[in-house]
């Protein structure tokens, strides 16, 4: 079973019970393949996105409802497995920081990464602002996760994408400041990323 289905179900067993999470779990997975052969043509890049992490939530979301479940709490549920998925590998990467020096290196590698991982062949589109010391600084103004859910008539899950973000980079080190104030997700004209990396180089 696809591991954000599995897991989000998991996560929802503890107050919705085991039989009725495995009943959605299932819906979703089924659904989840569905949704796989309907966008069999996206892109390489795209299917990084929409396979791994687009597709499944939006079918275990469609089964969380199909169960009465409340959209704020399908959302939550959704959410709750990013936020636990950054738990466990942030800490390895802040020690990997403290450990090599790396803090003032990070900016220019996070946007490296980003570039390269959400670039235009992914449906992404970037706007560049002027950057100011040792930063990464980008807004993204076209996002196909949004435009995924959107179009699957389920937007509101897209914020449990962002939240992710502020979950894995929020707190990498005292000298790296996650400065993003807004999302697309959350109803913002742009996501505008920042990764600023505060001390002496």
């Amino acid at each position: 079973m696809q591991r954000l289905i599995k897991a989000s179900c998991a996560i929802a067993a503890k107050e919705l019970g085991k039989e009725k999470t495995e009943t959605i779990a299932k819906a979703a997975q089924k659904r989840y393949e569905e949704l796989l052969i309907e966008n069999a043509s996206d892109s390489k890049a795209l299917r990084r996105h929409t396979f791994g992490r687009i597709y499944p939530a939006i079918a275990v979301y469609e089964s969380f409802m199909a169960e009465g479940i409340e959209p704020e709490r399908a959302v939550w549920y959704i959410r709750e497995y990013f936020q636990r998925f950054a738990a466990s590998f942030t800490p390895h990467l802040k020690r990997v920081i403290r450990w090599f020096g790396l803090a003032n290196v990070v900016p220019k590698l996070f946007m490296k990464m980003s570039l390269k991982g959400f670039g235009p062949e992914a449906g992404f589109e970037y706007e560049f602002p002027e950057t100011k010391g040792n930063e990464a600084r980008f807004n993204v103004v076209r996002c196909p996760y949004m435009e995924t859910c959107r179009r699957y008539g389920c937007p509101e899950i897209t914020r449990a994408f962002c939240d992710g973000d502020d979950a894995g980079y929020g707190d990498l080190h005292p000298k790296l400041i996650w400065g993003r104030t807004k999302t697309i997700g959350r109803g913002g004209d742009c996501c505008d990323f920042l990764l600023q990396y505060r001390g002496r180089v």
